[in-house]
């Protein structure tokens, strides 16, 4: 309601605008003619009072005043001294509300005068009236027309594109639909913008609906299990062993529906709107930071863990924790992938133009072409059995894309598969001391080894 009242009083506004705009630059016949008259007339009386002036210095006496005054019949002539009282005046003709007046200040014997003139502004037209009011009549129809045709290409130009938006939104409301409407200028823009957000919003309601249905179907797989092993274990013949396996079983199903339950509570924590903290790092430090996190548990699991440095000086913008949480969660993934033996992860850094490139490589089992898109998809999973799906993935895709990044999978050189993102680039000066101390801390560690 707010917008569309400030929306109204700009429309009001640049109304009230065009017709001051109008009133200005509009000059008439009539309004020219009666301007110029009032301007000669002006100049004329001035010419009339400095003439009546000279002569009246010229006399002996005041009592000679009349006599000059009578030879300017045309004119209404006043001549008042420094007390505003009238000494004499024309007897020709009076002065009226439509007239031009000019006042003129003298002196005559060390006494002030002031001589007042004035003529009939409208006297070439006393002859014919109706030709004065035919020509303001015509003035006022131009100016009817022309605010009238002002409101036309205003309502045709703002109102009308407003109004079509208005019954787009409306229609939208009442059936859930959008169509695809033209409108130009400025309110085809926001249409544009608006059609890309509710295009968003339904791709995110579906998104939601799929999530929920693959949850529904995770959690019913391994409650079903857990019903029935349930029910057996009600049985009071079984053998130890058996009810000890059925125990096991339901553990070990109920374990699989709280790792989907506590995945899917982080998936909703990122897509919160959470503060992020943001620091500049350099590429040494997480280089050193992912070696010492990584390096040993790989090393357990036979797995080769190598990071390599291809912009040693550069330096990202990043939120530390939960760039750790998406370093965690791509090689995790990569672990569950690799093959029994000979596996290996690689990480590397390099520069962009205005980015920092960080890959992610394996050599496991990697996904098909036509699904490298879909992997960051939440609950996707490449397991046909539908065993209960992931969302590492895409928690790595949130996090990303609230750090001002992006994330996209293609096939590792490795064989297997890589992941690749982009992170915004950070003045390495910045993060100097944090590079000093992670250094010191390295170097510490090696010593006491």
């Amino acid at each position: 309601m707010r917008n569309q009242f400030k929306a109204d009083i700009a429309i009001a506004l640049l109304v009230l605008g065009a017709v001051i705009a109008f009133a200005f630059a509009y000059n008439s016949s009539v309004t020219n003619s009666v301007t110029n008259m009032m301007y000669n007339d002006r100049e004329t009386l001035t010419a009339y009072n400095n003439e009546i002036i000279e002569k009246l210095t010229s006399t002996e006496s005041t009592d000679e005043w009349n006599a000059i005054l009578d030879g300017y019949r045309d004119l209404a002539i006043i001549i008042e001294d420094s007390s505003n009282n009238v000494l004499t005046r024309t007897e020709s003709r009076t002065s009226s509300a439509l007239d031009v007046k000019v006042r003129t200040a003298f002196e005559y014997h060390g006494q002030a005068y002031l001589i007042v003139s004035s003529v009939y502004l409208l006297r070439d037209y006393q002859a014919d009236s109706r030709e004065l009011v035919r020509g303001f009549f015509i003035e006022f129809l131009i100016g009817i027309s022309t605010l009238f045709l002002l409101f036309f290409i205003i309502y045709s130009i703002v109102m009308r594109p407003y109004r079509k938006f208005y019954f787009a939104l409306e229609e939208y409301d009442r059936t859930g639909k959008l169509e695809e409407r033209r409108f130009k200028g400025y309110v085809g823009k926001i249409y544009q913008r608006f059609a890309q957000l509710t295009e968003h919003l339904e791709k995110e309601q579906q998104n939601q609906q799929r999530i929920i249905a693959n949850i529904s179907h995770d959690i019913k797989t391994p409650l079903t299990s857990i019903l029935g092993y349930a029910e057996r274990l009600e049985k009071d013949d079984l053998p130890p062993e058996r009810r000890a396996r059925y125990l096991a079983t339901i553990y070990g199903k109920a374990q699989e529906i709280r790792l989907l339950m506590d995945e899917f509570d982080e998936y909703l924590s990122y897509k919160m709107i959470a503060p992020l903290h943001m620091e500049t790092m350099t590429t040494r430090t997480m280089k050193v930071l992912l070696e010492n996190e990584y390096r040993s548990d790989l090393e357990l699991l036979n797995v080769e863990f190598t990071v390599k440095n291809h912009a040693p000086d550069a330096a990202a913008l990043l939120d530390r924790m939960r760039m750790n949480r998406v370093f965690g969660n791509l090689i995790s993934n990569s672990v569950k992938h690799l093959p029994e033996t000979g596996g290996k992860i690689e990480v590397e850094f390099h520069e962009l133009d205005d980015e920092l490139g960080i890959r992610v490589s394996d050599n496991g089992e990697g996904a098909p072409a036509d699904r490298l898109e879909i992997i960051f998809e939440p609950l996707y999973t490449s397991d046909e059995g539908r065993k209960v799906a992931g969302l590492g993935l895409a928690i790595c895709r949130e996090i990303l894309e609230s750090l001002g990044g992006t994330i996209h999978a293609e096939r590792a050189h490795l064989g297997g598969l890589c992941i690749c993102m982009t992170l915004p680039k950070g003045d390495p000066r910045d993060a100097a001391q944090i590079d000093l101390t992670q250094r010191n801390a390295d170097e510490t560690t090696r010593k006491e080894e």
